[in-house]
């Protein structure tokens, strides 16, 4: 989780995160932010050049969602580790390269953590005969391209397509 302020009052805290109140001078009332764990997000394609995406049920919106492999940043890990343990997790596959696309705030608002943006291309299935797929989460090889994907309703999240953008614009992706 990001360093707290001296000014900062965990006004409450979960395993998941912390709401945070801050009392900026000249303000009135606290300003309230949520303190999070920074997580990845990988825009991995396989050698086909299918997107290896997830699908899986999202409590927050009551519905089950297609997304990128993501997750958070765990203590001793770097970002890229999160990002490979993400994937193969998710996914069931490896990449021998991992680049760093991007690195934002998720939202300046309400969250002090940072996303960290990964590609990771012609990502291959584990050989690993004792992983097992992550429960909940269901492997999705997509073909069809990126128009197709930033059309269908299930791929709703706004950071997930954030870093879909990212891969189109630094050329790992075409429209």
């Amino acid at each position: 989780m990001p360093p707290p302020s001296p000014a900062d009052e965990v006004v409450l805290a979960t395993n998941w995160f912390q709401v945070v109140a801050r009392r900026p001078a000249g303000w009135s009332d606290p300003h309230y932010s949520i303190r999070t764990r920074d997580y990845v997000g990988v825009v991995a394609t396989d050698r086909a050049g299918r997107l290896l995406l997830v699908r899986q049920f999202r409590p927050a919106v009551w519905a089950e969602t297609l997304e990128l492999p993501s997750g958070h940043v765990e203590d001793g890990q770097t970002p890229e580790q999160a990002a490979r343990a993400e994937l193969l997790e998710e996914t069931g596959h490896e990449a021998e390269k991992f680049e760093l696309l991007a690195n934002l705030s998720p939202d300046t608002g309400r969250l002090a953590n940072r996303m960290w943006c990964f590609f990771a291309g012609e990502a291959e299935p584990t050989r690993d005969p004792a992983h097992r797929a992550e429960p909940g989460v269901d492997f999705v090889a997509r073909s069809g391209g990126v128009r197709a994907l930033l059309a269908d309703g299930d791929f709703c999240s706004a950071l997930n397509r954030a870093v879909i953008l990212h891969a189109v614009l630094q050329g790992r992706l075409t429209l």
